[in-house]
């Protein structure tokens, strides 16, 4: 994992109250689960590992440049988008 990576999944589970976990989906939360996806190779592998999480609502933080990307590659499987600041772009599918 890249530093950028780090510092964005930190920031990330400051503003949801929880801990940056090192292995396996890098934020869970009160039945959410969200795995960061800082480049565009990094979106096949994050997709992997939400669909192994058992939590309710599960989304992928990606950068805004790659947002539009990701919508269109997450069609249909119920993962969620949202940006680095935490604002969601795609809801998730609850099961």
């Amino acid at each position: 994992m890249s530093h950028d990576h780090d510092a964005i999944t930190d920031r990330l589970a400051k503003k949801f109250r929880t801990r940056h976990r090192h292995k396996g989906v890098d934020i869970v939360s009160r039945g959410k689960a969200i795995e960061v996806a800082a480049s565009q190779n990094d979106i096949y592998q994050s997709v992997g590992q939400l669909k192994r999480s058992r939590a309710r609502k599960k989304y992928m933080a990606v950068p805004q440049s790659l947002v539009p990307f990701t919508k269109s590659q997450l069609r249909g499987t119920g993962i969620g988008v949202m940006n680095l600041s935490g604002k969601i772009k795609k809801r998730s599918r609850r099961k």
